[in-house]
């Protein structure tokens, strides 16, 4: 195993526990979605991937029901194979899968399956982030692959507690760093 590895592997385990220790996540939740929804990407988004929040994230529920309600269309990603591919919901009580990190995601459909060149906005999770605009997820790559091909705006969103304070996140040549970070 590489040093990178090793180091991102350690990195993974002590943002979890960091994360999974948040207090006031709800709240903290809502003062990303208003800061969110006042960037200029976001009012100029027509198409925004989102992705339902799982576990200790920031929860996604209000800005998706928001975005939904004021007529942009909300697309959430859904693993097939080894790449992330996008599909329109009309509202969270649209039927959902656990895949198998168990992660609600929509059910594939050719009529709801949107390219990815069709969206505006990428709103991208992680576990953490550093000064740069690196970040780290749960190293299977969905995202950097996904980052790597396209052209959208890129947004990530986590609480202050994951932003590395003092440091930079150890980086391979296949990790793509975001355009913006909101936090709390």
């Amino acid at each position: 195993m590489n040093e990178i590895f090793v180091q991102k592997q350690e990195l993974r385990k002590k943002y979890l526990k960091i994360r999974n220790e948040v207090l006031d996540k709800e709240k903290k939740s809502e003062v990303i979605m208003n800061k969110i929804i006042a960037t200029s990407d976001y009012k100029k988004a027509n198409v925004i991937a989102l992705y339902k929040s799982f576990s200790s994230e920031v929860d996604t529920s209000k800005i998706i029901k928001h975005s939904i309600k004021i007529g942009k269309t909300v697309v959430l990603p859904k693993v097939v194979g080894n790449i992330l591919k996008f599909y329109k919901i009309k509202s969270l009580k649209d039927n959902f899968l656990k895949n198998k990190f168990g992660i609600e995601e929509p059910i594939e459909n050719d009529l709801n399956y949107i390219e990815l060149s069709s969206i505006d906005l990428i709103i991208v999770p992680g576990l953490c982030f550093d000064k740069e605009k690196n970040r780290l997820g749960f190293g299977k790559g969905y995202y950097d692959r996904l980052l790597k091909n396209t052209k959208s705006k890129t947004i990530a969103i986590c609480f202050k507690e994951q932003v590395l304070k003092n440091s930079l996140l150890p980086v391979a040549e296949d990790d793509i760093k975001v355009n913006e970070i909101i936090t709390d």
